[in-house]
């Protein structure tokens, strides 16, 4: 791995890992560290990425299925209580301030021009969103859990044969947020009715779980991780010249409407209807 600094952490993906490691997901196992220039020797997890794999024959109800299992056991062994998931080890929260400034790319790489109103009215409304949201339990979120950043490991047994990578921006973060970016592909086209059947497997894992909670938090982080991507694929065509991302527009405005139907973000509906485009 090649990640430089100050751009890039190795240090923070070596923590991350061990944690990873230590809660028993399949993560690469690092065999050498130069942290100073940004170098690690990592464990090769082959070339058979989930999107070659379904390529392949491989089932999408298996692979996903053994994703779902490992989320399972991260967010049951892997909370801020938790022996290895102790705050002492310097792993960051997901704050109300990223939250903010992460959904505000949209505003800041769009092409539409926003009046300062609808930009106040924009921050306020995913202000209040968060500070109402419900409060699920908090464990490890891997920020990037999607069929690109995750390979098969054959030899491997269960769930661990699921191999995670691309997990150094990791953070204390509601249970909801990883399913959101396994289930809500903003690459990928994944059926609501495939999506319900890998949350039905979670919620049997976790039968005391409030569905109606899970579903607020789920549809709030949903629509706000939409949100950032549809900033970051606008930036990468404005400022790197990568047009290729705008291909993907109409599917992540497709997953944002979807958010945005549950009551509790009406006044976000009512934004973007108004001003995102999405009317």
């Amino acid at each position: 791995m090649d990640a430089p600094p100050p751009h890039e952490s190795t240090t923070q993906f070596q923590l991350l890992g061990q944690v990873l490691e230590d809660a028993g997901l399949s993560v690469p196992r690092i065999y050498a560290a130069d942290h100073e220039h940004g170098f690690l020797l990592i464990e090769d997890f082959g070339d058979l990425p989930y999107r070659k794999a379904m390529q392949q024959g491989l089932s999408e109800k298996l692979l996903y299925g053994e994703t779902i299992q490992a989320l399972i056991h991260l967010h049951q062994h892997c909370h801020p209580e938790s022996k290895n998931g102790a705050l002492s080890q310097g792993l960051p929260t997901y704050t109300q301030d990223l939250f903010i400034k992460n959904a505000c790319l949209f505003l800041e790489w769009n092409d539409a021009s926003f009046s300062e109103k609808a930009k106040e009215e924009f921050k306020n409304l995913w202000e209040e969103a968060y500070n109402y949201q419900p409060h699920l339990p908090y464990t490890l979120t891997l920020r990037d859990v999607m069929v690109d950043n995750l390979l098969w490991l054959p030899d491997r047994q269960g769930f661990q044969r699921c191999g995670f990578i691309d997990f150094q921006d990791g953070s204390w973060g509601p249970i909801t947020y990883d399913l959101v970016s396994l289930l809500e592909d903003a690459r990928r086209d994944i059926s609501p009715a495939f999506a319900q059947d890998m949350l039905d497997i979670y919620f049997e894992a976790f039968p005391g779980l409030s569905r109606d909670d899970f579903w607020a938090s789920y549809s709030l982080w949903g629509a706000q991780r939409t949100t950032r991507i549809l900033g970051v694929f606008f930036r990468q065509a404005k400022r790197e010249g990568n047009t290729q991302y705008l291909a993907h527009i109409p599917r992540l405005k497709k997953i944002l409407a979807r958010d945005l139907q549950h009551t509790s973000l009406q006044g976000l509906a009512n934004w973007f209807e108004g001003y995102g485009g999405l009317a």
